[in-house]
């Protein structure tokens, strides 16, 4: 029945005819015609205010002429899962272009995978997709009207932006893995802690070197320590978070055949968040803590410095891997020693980048603390347990026969083990302290000595 008559039925008389030039009403399912989005993607109220953050904290986005809601579209296609094209017009039709043609390009899909739900990583993607769009609209041939010139200018400015954001989010995930931050990892999580350690690393060449060792001899730490057997794990004792796949328990298993399931499933496996199988050696090793005793005297700055800290960095790894507690102690003779303490849990990031970047850079009789090292035990708050000691020096030690006692000494009652790694061609004194020395050229993570070291 018509609403008119409708209303002439109940008597309320019928609507007055609609003037020729009134616009149809707007129904709440249907947009005016004509009206176009501020955003090319669609992006909720969060997106809307994470792109209004960015715009106004990064100085790089300030300088490319980025306003909040272009802010909001690069940062949504780098940050959401499944980035959505909204089918009416953008306000600004060479940026829905740009980011359409980012949308189906492959490189996009495969830096996609290192960006999505992972705040950081996708507002540094965002800045470089903005920067390559601003110089795409400066482009005067750009905006000329050859479809096909506009079209590749466009596919070029697209690649650049990926490729220089995958290099950067790489870098990202390098350090924050050297440092044990990040998702899956017990240190910070809060995006704003991960950023702020990110530009430090990325600002300082010394420790952007380190990070970036310290990822290869982390991947070489994870490769023989899954070469070593393990015994007693047929007694399951409960259920811990994790990411093996092998120990996942039934229900998280059952998860990944359920559509609904499946993407939060793989994210906590990813993540390390999943239900595990707890087990319980039969024989429990009582493993104490590891210290790494790096060489910091004049002759160690540079190169030689940079891969022995990377070195550290990858032992305190394999110490949290194993739930030890780990120390690191830089010492440069009388001219001064540095102390960090590494619980195997959360680490002081800060400190942490504060020992990395410092060098001492001086010289003495003695460049490792033979004669200290009982003292540092106890100022670092090591606790007891079979304990792994890695001297790493370029020093042709000469220790003199009583401190050679004294130290022997306290080994034996402290029940540790030394590995010494000396980049020289001969170890002096310090063979008869250490239970294996390796005399090497250089610290290279595929040789045989670094390879020892990180089998601990």
């Amino acid at each position: 029945m018509d609403p008119d008559e409708l209303l002439k039925l109940l008597d309320l008389g019928a609507r007055p005819p609609r003037p020729p030039d009134e616009p149809p009403p707007v129904t709440p399912d249907r947009e005016p015609p004509g009206v176009t989005s501020p955003t090319a993607l669609d992006v909720d109220a969060w997106g809307l205010r994470r792109g209004r953050d960015l715009a106004a904290e990064s100085d790089r986005l300030r300088a490319a002429g980025t306003d909040a809601f272009a802010a909001a579209d690069f940062f949504a296609a780098a940050f959401e899962p499944e980035p959505r094209l909204l089918d009416g017009a953008c306000a600004d039709p060479l940026r829905r272009e740009y980011i359409g043609q980012l949308l189906d390009t492959p490189d996009y899909r495969s830096l996609h995978t290192a960006t999505r739900l992972d705040d950081t990583a996708a507002a540094i993607a965002a800045v470089h997709l903005a920067e390559q769009f601003a110089k795409l609209a400066r482009d005067e041939g750009a905006s000329t009207g050859d479809p096909t010139g506009r079209e590749m200018a466009t596919l070029r400015a697209v690649g650049r932006a990926v490729a220089e954001a995958g290099k950067e989010v790489g870098e990202l995930h390098e350090a924050a893995s050297a440092l044990g931050i990040g998702p899956g990892s017990p240190g910070a999580n809060d995006p704003r802690a991960v950023a702020a350690l990110f530009k430090r690393v990325r600002n300082d060449p010394g420790l952007r070197r380190i990070c970036d060792l310290a990822g290869r001899f982390r991947r070489v730490a994870q490769s023989k320590q899954r070469l070593k057997a393990t015994h007693g794990l047929d007694d399951v004792v409960g259920v811990e978070p994790g990411g093996d796949v092998g120990r996942l328990l039934p229900v998280e298993l059952a998860k990944l055949t359920v559509p609904e399931l499946e993407l939060d499933t793989l994210r906590r496996i990813a993540e390390r968040e999943a239900l595990c199988r707890e087990y319980h050696a039969t024989g429990p090793a009582g493993k104490g803590p590891v210290v790494c005793v790096v060489d910091e005297s004049g002759s160690m700055e540079g190169p030689k410095a940079h891969t022995a800290k990377a070195l550290a960095l990858a032992l305190a790894w394999v110490a949290r891997a194993q739930r030890r507690w780990c120390g690191l102690i830089a010492y440069s003779g009388d001219s001064g020693e540095r102390l960090l303490a590494l619980p195997p849990g959360r680490w002081n990031e800060s400190a942490l980048c504060d020992w990395l970047a410092a060098f001492i850079g001086r010289g003495s009789d003695l460049d490792l603390p033979v004669k200290e090292l009982p003292r540092m035990f106890r100022e670092i708050g090591a606790p007891p347990g079979i304990t792994d000691v890695v001297f790493v020096t370029d020093a042709q030690a000469r220790v003199p026969a009583p401190l050679k006692d004294a130290f022997l000494r306290w080994k034996a009652s402290a029940r540790a083990r030394v590995v010494s790694l000396v980049l020289a061609a001969s170890a002096g004194d310090l063979k008869d302290l250490s239970d294996e020395v390796h005399t090497v050229r250089s610290l290279d993570p595929a040789g045989d000595a670094a390879g020892r070291v990180l089998s601990l």
